[in-house]
């Protein structure tokens, strides 16, 4: 028995240790523009433009807590309101277009020729849901 805990600790400790190797592998992860090489200066305006637009993505989010609370309660009901059920979902999909939009136009106009090519390969990353 000894020598099964043993043998577990040290098998929880070199995963533990090992655990950052991955860090040193380029890995393009969710929303990471690494990938584009960008120089200073596109950093410090990509980050300006998405800060600029973090009061809408709040607004944006707190609005669709309450729209999804209305969807609870047209689903609970004894009655499905298939009308209101459908402007909601299309209000939220166009709110969330035009904020996409938003970002995207501000990004794009920040990249060169090919840096625009590689970011429209992660497009879809960068959807609202």
């Amino acid at each position: 028995m000894k020598i099964l805990k043993i043998f577990l600790i040290l098998n929880s400790l070199f995963f533990v240790l090992n655990a950052d190797d991955d860090k040193y592998k380029y890995k393009h992860s969710y929303k990471n523009l690494d990938y584009l090489d960008l120089n200073d200066s596109q950093v410090k305006a990509i980050k300006k433009a998405l800060l600029d637009l973090k009061k809408d993505y709040k607004d944006f989010y707190e609005y669709k807590d309450e729209q999804e609370d209305i969807l609870e309660d047209i689903i609970e009901a004894d009655n499905f309101n298939e009308e209101l059920y459908y402007k909601i979902i299309m209000d939220l999909r166009t709110k969330a277009a035009k904020l996409e939009v938003k970002r995207i136009k501000k990004i794009h106009e920040i990249l060169d020729k090919k840096q625009k090519k590689e970011f429209a390969d992660y497009l879809e990353e960068w959807e609202i849901e």
